[in-house]
């Protein structure tokens, strides 16, 4: 009705929820500060707390769990690197597996496209995980802090990807498509219901996205921030899949190349229960209310609290980085 005010719930719950967030990290850090005085339950609480709104805020952004999760919690905590970036995986992992269902029990995954892209990604995350076990055993604190100051510049950097993705378009104008790609036959149909009709698309830049993918593998392997901070500009940006087809394929791969890369770090002794466990429940429980809470936030609100919350950890990881070097 006109004139009717409408309660701001973004701008209510979000900024508590980054308040909270920093609480509960805040208390984490406290926790390991005093191993002697470690209340097992209140540590356990916290990490459950922070990985709940983890868990909502990236299923409002429509980015992986394990891209918030990483860099916070190695900016704002003193868990072992090696520890955070096993369970950054699973939370990946865990986020994936959620929000790939709805996509592709609706058909919008395209099989073709979306194997092109998960088989370098996953071989490369694998050799990603290796390379961080590596560094683990034969680099030491030069290491640790090495990793973390490269971590952050690399957040740094995903926080200008978010702020770039405002140009992402839903139905891209893909124009003559490249030999190489047209040989693969990526193009598909699938049913756009807001439209009430089936959507034919092609896609381009098939080589590039190759290269990209192995890159993004990579990194996601070797920091254990998991992919779809990537994935989705790679194929909506690069190779000019509609949006829908980009973000399904995005959440099939994320489970595809986290399960990959995850099996080195449990050899290397990354799994720790008593920060896994809260972790995942708490992205389970956050995705499902991120999922409430989509239907009444402003979808441009909350991507630039994620990238407030991407830029000050990057931030935070560059200086403490400094500060061990």
């Amino acid at each position: 009705m006109p004139g009717k005010r409408t309660v701001p719930y973004g701008a209510i719950i979000l900024p508590a929820a980054a308040v909270m967030l920093f609480g509960c990290l805040r208390t984490v850090e406290g926790e390991i500060g005093d191993p002697a005085a470690m209340n097992p339950w209140v540590f356990a609480g916290a990490l459950l707390v922070a990985c709940t709104i983890i868990g909502a805020l990236s299923t409002l952004a429509g980015v992986g769990g394990g891209v918030i999760f990483t860099p916070l919690m190695l900016g704002f905590t003193p868990l072992d690197s090696y520890i955070v970036r096993t369970t950054g995986l699973f939370v990946a992992m865990a986020g994936a597996l959620i929000a790939a269902r709805p996509y592709l029990r609706k058909g919008l995954a395209n099989f073709r496209l979306l194997m092109l892209a998960a088989v370098p990604t996953a071989l490369f995350a694998v050799a990603g995980a290796l390379l961080a076990a590596y560094m683990k055993e034969t680099a030491g604190e030069t290491g640790e802090a090495v990793i973390r100051l490269v971590l952050g510049v690399l957040v740094l950097g995903i926080g200008v990807v978010f702020i770039a993705a405002g140009g992402r378009t839903e139905y891209p104008e893909v124009g003559e498509v490249d030999a190489f790609t047209a040989r693969l036959g990526l193009g598909m149909t699938y049913r756009e219901e807001s439209l009430g009709r089936p959507v034919a698309y092609e896609v381009k830049r098939a080589g590039t996205g190759l290269a990209l993918f192995c890159g993004v593998g990579l990194v996601s392997g070797m920091f254990g921030l998991g992919a779809g901070w990537a994935i989705v500009p790679v194929f909506n940006l690069v190779m000019l899949a509609p949006l829908k087809v980009a973000a399904s394929c995005s959440s099939a791969m994320i489970g595809i190349g986290s399960t990959a890369a995850v099996w080195p770090y449990l050899m290397g002794g990354g799994m720790f229960p008593l920060v896994a466990i809260p972790c995942l429940l708490g992205m389970v429980i956050g995705a499902a209310i991120g999922s409430k809470i989509m239907l009444r936030a402003k979808p441009k609100s909350i991507r630039w609290v994620i990238i407030g919350v991407v830029l000050v950890a990057g931030v935070r990881l560059v200086i403490r980085a400094l500060g061990m070097l």
